[in-house]
């Protein structure tokens, strides 16, 4: 059984890997300065701060 903070982790790690997907799908579509991938870049950047806050938490144990 996955500790909580395990979990979280995984469920994160399948969160960024399908924003880093959409960002890079978008960045081919739109080019990668255009607003909707800047936005989803800053969001990919939310992501993995909480993956790391989740990943310190379960280190602390």
């Amino acid at each position: 059984m996955l500790t909580p903070a395990l979990d979280e982790q995984a469920t994160i790690s399948e969160e960024i890997e399908d924003m880093r997907e959409q960002m890079v799908s978008l960045g081919n579509q739109l080019g990668f300065m255009h607003p909707e991938v800047q936005h989803c870049s800053r969001q990919l950047d939310q992501l993995l701060l909480r993956y790391y806050e989740a990943d310190k938490t379960d280190n602390r144990k």
